[in-house]
C-alpha cells in the first residue's frame, strides 16, 4: 500500500515541477518589469510633489510674504520673479508672471448698448480723379454680457458724394468668429437729402419692427445667424462701393456712420468712421462733417495693487470734428462698482462738484456723477478736458470699466431721425469702456526633471483663487 503511495507522491512532486518551471520564468519578468517601473515611476513623481510645492510656494508668497507688491513695484514693464528650489532633494524652478491685461470677459455697461459697431474701408487713401472699387467693412462686437436683446437690422450711411448706383450687387457677406465670408442679401436703399442709407435686411420697417433678422435658420431673414450674439462674439459684414472721384469730392474726408437697430427699438450708432482721405485735405482721415464730439477717457494709474487703498485719477477727453461751434451741456460718468468719487477733485471744463447718487445700471449699483447746465463752447478740431478723482480699495483681480458720455446741444440730421434715432442719440459722445483700472493676476510656471506646472491664480478678498493648473 505505501509503495502505491510513494508513486502517487512522485508523480504530484513531478507535476509541481512542470507547472513551478512555467510559473517562474513569468514571476521573475514580472518583479523585472516592477523593478524598472519604479526605476521611472517614482522620480516623475517625486518630480510632480516638486513642481506642486513650488507651486504652493508661490501662492504663499502671493498672499503672505508681499510678493504681489514686490511685482507692482517693478519698474519692469513686464514684471516676474524666479526661484530655484531644493525640495526634498528634487531641483526645481519656478516663474511667476505678473499679468494686468484688459478682461475678456462680458461687461455690464451703463447704457442700453450691447453691440459695439465699429467700421473700416480699403483703400482709406485715394487719389483725385480716381475710379476706385471700395471695400466697407462693419464689425460687430458684443461686449455687454447681456445677450437677451437680439440684432434687428443694420443701417449703413454713406458719405454723401456716393451714390445708389455705386453699390456693387451680391456684394453682401457675413463673417462670424473670423470664419469663412458667406453671402447675404443685398440691401434696400434710399437717399435722404442727397445721402445714401442702406439698410439689411431690405424689408425691414422699424416703425413697426417688421421683418427683422431671424433666429429661425430656414428663414431668408436668417442671414447666416447674424441676429444672436454669444458674449465677446465678433461678426463682420462687408460690401463694396465703386466711385469715380472727382469733383467736390477732391481734397476732402469722407465719413460713413452705422446704426444698429436692436429688437427692443433701441439704436447704437457707430459715430462717423471709415474715412476715406481724397487728395489732399487739410485734416487727412479726421471726418469733420458729423457734427458729434469724440469721447476718450484714461486713468492713472491703470493698474493698482490688490487690497491697498488708491486714488485714481480720471481724465476725459472731448475732441469736436464738427466745422462749427458746439457747447457741451453735460457730461455724466458711471463709475466702476466700489470706486468713490473724491471731493473738491474737478477741474478742466469746470471746477464744481458734480451731482452724484448710487444708481442699479443693468443690475449693478454704481455712482452715476454728472455735471450739468455746463454750456461751455468747443470750436472745431479742439480738444477739452474734465478731469477728477475717485478712491476704491479692490482685492479681486479683474477689470474695473468707467464709462462717460457727453451731450452737445445740437439736432440729429434728417436721414438719422426717419430711422428713428434721437437727438441724443446722435449726439451722444459715449466712450464704451475706456478708462480701464485693472488689479493683475498671475501667471506662473514651475519646472522639476521633465514635469512641468502652469497656473494661473487670482487674488480674492483675504484669499487666492486658482483659476487654472494643467501638468505637463
Amino acid at each position: 500500500m505505501r509503495k502505491r503511495e510513494v508513486g502517487q507522491a512522485l508523480i504530484l512532486v513531478l507535476i509541481l515541477l512542470a507547472i513551478g518551471a512555467l510559473l517562474v520564468v513569468p514571476a521573475l519578468r514580472l518583479t523585472g518589469t516592477a523593478l524598472k517601473s519604479s526605476q521611472i515611476v517614482l522620480p516623475r513623481v517625486k518630480a510632480l510633489y516638486a513642481a506642486d510645492s513650488a507651486q504652493e510656494f508661490i501662492l504663499w508668497k502671493l498672499l503672505w510674504k508681499d510678493l504681489a507688491g514686490e511685482l507692482m513695484r517693478s519698474d519692469d514693464p513686464n514684471p516676474s520673479a524666479h526661484y530655484d528650489l531644493n525640495v526634498c532633494g528634487a531641483l526645481v524652478s519656478v516663474t511667476v508672471y505678473m499679468r494686468a491685461t484688459l478682461g475678456m470677459g462680458g461687461i455690464t455697461l451703463a447704457t442700453d448698448d450691447v453691440i459695439r459697431p465699429t467700421k473700416t474701408v480699403e483703400p482709406s487713401t485715394i487719389d483725385n480723379d480716381t475710379y476706385q472699387t471700395c471695400n466697407y467693412t462693419i464689425r460687430l462686437e458684443q461686449l455687454s454680457s447681456n445677450t437677451t436683446q437680439g440684432l434687428a437690422a443694420i443701417y449703413d450711411i454713406l458719405p454723401k458724394t456716393l451714390e445708389a448706383s455705386d453699390y456693387q450687387t451680391n456684394s453682401s457677406y457675413l463673417s462670424v468668429d473670423g470664419g469663412p465670408w458667406q453671402w447675404i442679401p443685398d440691401p434696400s436703399w434710399e437717399v435722404v437729402g442727397g445721402q445714401l442709407r442702406l439698410q439689411w435686411p431690405a424689408d425691414y420697417d422699424w416703425e413697426t419692427s417688421a421683418n427683422p433678422f431671424s433666429s429661425d435658420n430656414t428663414s431668408d431673414h436668417y442671414f447666416h445667424g447674424i441676429r444672436d450674439f454669444t458674449v465677446r462674439q465678433v461678426k463682420e459684414l462687408r460690401f463694396q462701393m465703386r466711385h469715380e472721384f472727382k469733383g467736390d469730392d477732391k481734397d476732402t474726408v469722407l465719413c460713413n456712420w452705422v446704426v444698429l437697430k436692436m429688437e427692443d427699438g433701441t439704436n447704437t450708432l457707430s459715430g462717423p468712421q471709415a474715412s476715406i482721405t481724397v487728395g489732399n485735405p487739410a485734416r487727412p482721415g479726421v471726418c469733420q462733417t458729423g457734427g458729434v464730439i469724440e469721447v476718450g477717457k484714461i486713468s492713472d494709474p491703470d493698474v493698482i495693487p490688490p487690497g491697498v487703498e488708491t486714488d485714481i485719477e480720471y481724465t476725459i477727453s472731448m475732441t469736436s470734428w464738427y466745422n462749427e461751434v458746439q457747447h457741451i451741456e453735460q457730461v455724466i460718468d458711471y463709475l466702476p462698482p466700489g470706486f468713490d468719487y473724491s471731493d473738491n477733485s474737478t477741474s478742466g471744463i469746470t471746477t464744481s462738484d458734480p451731482q452724484f447718487s448710487l444708481e442699479n445700471v443693468n443690475g449693478v449699483d454704481r455712482w452715476k456723477l454728472h455735471w450739468d447746465n455746463l454750456h461751455k463752447a468747443i470750436d472745431p478740431e479742439e480738444t477739452l478736458t474734465l478731469t477728477f478723482r475717485a478712491r476704491t480699495t479692490k482685492h479681486v483681480s479683474g477689470s474695473y470699466y468707467n464709462e462717460v458720455m457727453v451731450l452737445p446741444d445740437i439736432s440729429a440730421p434728417t436721414i438719422f431721425e426717419e430711422i428713428g434715432v434721437t437727438d441724443e442719440e446722435y449726439f451722444t459722445g459715449y466712450s464704451w469702456n475706456t478708462g480701464a483700472v485693472m488689479v493683475p493676476a498671475y501667471d506662473s510656471s514651475a519646472n522639476a526633471t521633465g514635469v512641468t506646472i502652469n497656473a494661473n491664480m487670482a487674488l480674492i478678498l483675504e484669499g487666492i483663487t486658482i483659476t487654472s493648473w494643467q501638468v505637463d
